[in-house]
């Protein structure tokens, strides 16, 4: 058995049996997962990196300064030997005046683009909360299904061994053992099959949660939620990140299509120029002195080859294909929430259907095993019984399971499974620190190290 296995099955025991243990529950799970899974780190940093994108625009509008220096030698003509040496250096500043606004809308843009990644992280936290919550619910499933096939192993070979007996004082014949052991190991070749499900399961919460699943409490009540479809549509429609990243998008594409169609527009600099130089020959300074100049400079586009024209189309472009987006990303909330919304109604149409099931098959099962101590019934028809118990309570699990997914997979559909409201009881990651920080450009705030501690902690 390999150690994954080995630690799941450990861990289910500790479920089976009883033992005194710390019960994680499903909140533990999401806040875990919301410190640690990788997916949230990797796109916070890339939330991050489009922060930086405001002050990249920002420069724009501020002086760009540079200092140049240089040196040269040059040998005489006659070559005597000697050289005529110059050292110079300047101090260069531009500034610009006016550019037709091309770069107060870049840095609207940039300060759009920043909105539309904060709420497409916000999609993604809810992603990996739903996945944390799916991963916890399957664990509880997978194990309690696990504890129904131990005990129907566990049955079975009570009713092999009465069957034996029963055939050793000739009460039973040996096609009563034969199917009874059959049954038996089918049943122990079932209980393989859900501990290996098991184990993936485990291995999946893992991966999602960042730690094993040792002792997962009940989970809490089912959150409260709208009581018609077109209601939840409509709360999805005005309140999921989805459709707030895609009106940001459009927003950023109409931003730069204007900016496209402004680059027709002249441009005014102004630029300052501080120099200073010396010359010597034969290592005698022969003359040194400084310079300033100061000149303002238009430009007004005239001919650039079409690439005017091709960028105000390619920018037309792209805004349709915003909009289009932002028309798919409605279809696909749309669709996500009545998918939901219906996998809800049948999970809990099955509940109703499957408790009914399990009263009648277990009604039955106890009278046909009286028949069967009566000589009416056959070990076989007591066998059938027992097996519709059993499937009737796999049911019943197996739909209870869909239920809480089809509940919280409603409520991301609607976008309201964030940390924010699922009040997880720890500091949130605030999206505004970094942004204050770094939008007007300061010299120095890179904290990779810390970042990258962080992921490799989780791994250890």
């Amino acid at each position: 058995m390999n150690s994954g296995l080995r630690r799941v099955l450990g861990a289910s025991l500790l479920v089976i049996f009883g033992l005194p243990t710390m019960a994680d529950t499903l909140t533990d799970a999401m806040r875990l997962a919301y410190e640690t899974n990788p997916t949230l780190i990797l796109n916070r940093a890339a939330l991050r990196a489009t922060d930086e994108s405001v002050a990249l625009a920002r420069s724009g509008r501020r002086p760009q300064i540079t200092l140049q220096v240089s040196g040269s030698a040059v040998n005489n003509s006659d070559f005597s030997g000697t050289a005529t040496e110059t050292y110079s250096a300047a101090l260069n500043a531009r500034l610009n005046l006016f550019d037709g606004g091309r770069s107060r809308d870049a840095v609207e843009a940039a300060k759009t683009a920043v909105l539309a990644a904060r709420a497409n992280l916000e999609n993604i936290e809810q992603s990996v909360m739903l996945s944390a919550a799916k991963a916890f619910l399957t664990v509880r499933r997978d194990q309690q299904i696990v504890t129904l096939a131990r005990n129907n192993v566990n049955v079975l070979k009570q009713q092999l061994q009465a069957a034996e007996d029963r055939l050793a004082v000739g009460a039973a014949t040996r096609t009563d053992v034969a199917q009874t052991r059959a049954r038996l190991a089918a049943a122990q070749a079932a209980l393989a099959a859900n501990r290996g499900a098991l184990a993936i399961s485990s291995e999946n919460y893992i991966a999602v949660v960042g730690t094993p699943p040792v002792n997962l409490a009940y989970p809490p009540r089912l959150p409260d939620l709208p009581t018609s479809l077109s209601s939840a549509e409509e709360i999805a429609l005005r309140t999921h990140p989805l459709m707030r990243a895609a009106h940001l998008s459009e927003k950023v594409a109409a931003i730069d299509l204007r900016r496209a169609r402004n680059a027709r527009l002249p441009s005014l600099s102004a630029n300052v120029n501080i120099g200073y130089q010396e010359r010597y020959i034969a290592g005698v300074n022969i003359s040194a002195g400084d310079s300033s100049t100061a000149s303002l400079t238009l430009n007004q586009p005239l001919y650039t080859g079409g690439a005017l024209s091709a960028a105000v189309r390619q920018a037309g472009a792209t805004l349709e294909r915003r909009m289009g987006e932002t028309s798919n990303a409605r279809a696909q909330v749309r669709q996500q929430v009545s998918a939901a919304w219906y996998q809800l109604q049948i999970a809990r149409a099955s509940i109703s259907a499957t408790r009914l099931q399990i009263e009648a098959s277990q009604y039955a099962f106890e009278g046909i095993t009286e028949e069967a101590n009566l000589g009416a019934r056959t070990i076989l028809d007591t066998l059938n019984a027992k097996q519709e118990v059993l499937t009737a309570q796999n049911a019943l699990i197996k739909a209870m399971h869909d239920e809480r997914i089809a509940a919280y997979s409603l409520l991301a559909a609607m976008g309201l499974l964030t940390p924010e409201n699922l009040d997880l009881g720890i500091e949130l990651y605030d999206p505004t620190e970094n942004f204050d920080r770094v939008q007007n450009a300061p010299v120095r705030t890179f904290e990779a190290g810390k970042i990258l501690d962080n992921i490799a902690d989780r791994w250890q």
